[in-house]
């Protein structure tokens, strides 16, 4: 039986040559085949190369739960040993720094500290008064937990902090941020604002650290020497 032939035919349209190629069916079909096993092996490569990396961020999430809960056992084996006479935000600065763990220790925003921890009336941070629209940033890397508005603090940021961590920034004008996101140290979040019950513009600033307040003021020393409130309550 006379085989059969096709010719295929490449032209240019740089000039008037072209090129073209004499194949036969058999030839066709084996080189259909070859292209088919390509194809295959390059989806099979992307899927490992997607598999790898999923695999990677599960690892990567999984150590930094253990970091956490790391750092959380360590301080309170350390704290049950140590100088009671020692406030706990002392504790926490300097265990932190000593073991060269991330905490929140970086001032969001630039100003003076008007109000300080009133627990008995429920305030449980401090007010940092500054200009309307200021800059404010994230005081450490974490998460986003909320990112919305409640009744009295207006226009509210709270972020999940690894080693038990937790901040909380009040009376914001805008947020740059949303629920779910992870933020970098000194990255903007928002801006400085008056919403909710504020009776000027000013950041509302907590933190909280295994479900126990902190006095900012402790943690950030440049707070401490801009802390210009009165008829506070002293840790």
């Amino acid at each position: 039986m006379k085989k059969k032939y096709y010719t295929i035919f490449f032209a240019s349209e740089q000039n008037q040559y072209g090129r073209s190629f004499r194949l036969s069916k058999n030839k066709i079909v084996l080189l259909s085949f070859f292209g088919i096993i390509l194809i295959c092996l390059a989806i099979i490569g992307v899927n490992s190369f997607r598999n790898d990396y999923l695999q990677k961020q599960k690892v990567k999430g999984l150590n930094n739960d253990y970091l956490l809960l790391n750092n959380i056992i360590s301080d309170l084996n350390y704290s049950m040993d140590s100088d009671t006479s020692v406030n706990y935000e002392h504790f926490i600065s300097e265990f932190y720094k000593m073991h060269n763990l991330a905490y929140p220790d970086l001032p969001p925003v630039k100003g003076y500290v008007t109000r300080g921890l009133q627990i008995e009336n429920n305030h449980l941070g401090i007010d940092i008064a500054a200009k309307n629209k200021d800059e404010v940033r994230s005081p450490a890397m974490g998460r986003v937990v909320f990112a919305g508005r409640s009744e009295f603090f207006g226009k509210v940021i709270i972020i999940n902090h690894l080693g038990g961590f937790i901040t909380v920034f009040g009376h914001n004008d805008s947020i740059l941020v949303q629920s779910g996101e992870e933020v970098s140290k000194n990255q903007v979040i928002s801006y400085v604002g008056e919403t909710g019950n504020s009776e000027g513009p000013h950041l509302h600033y907590e933190i909280w650290k295994n479900n126990q307040i902190l006095d900012p003021r402790e943690i950030v020393l440049e707070y401490k020497k801009k802390d210009v409130s009165i008829g506070e309550d002293r840790k």
